[in-house]
């Protein structure tokens, strides 16, 4: 999980200093905005929650 929380700082800085105004605001881009997170974070987590079910012990 932690590439995917790099991934998100990486894009959010870029967003921030790089990207300009203009193009955060159409709404192409906040579609991708919400695939990154979704692809960044919640995907890896659904993975890890599959690979390691909640009340298993695992060592």
């Amino acid at each position: 999980m932690i590439p995917g929380l790099l991934l998100i700082l990486t894009f959010a800085v870029l967003k921030s200093f790089v990207i300009p105004l203009e193009v955060t605001v159409q709404p192409w881009f906040q579609i991708l905005t919400a695939a990154v997170f979704i692809f960044s974070i919640v995907i890896p987590c659904v993975i890890y929650y599959l690979r390691m079910p909640p009340g298993i012990d695992h060592k």
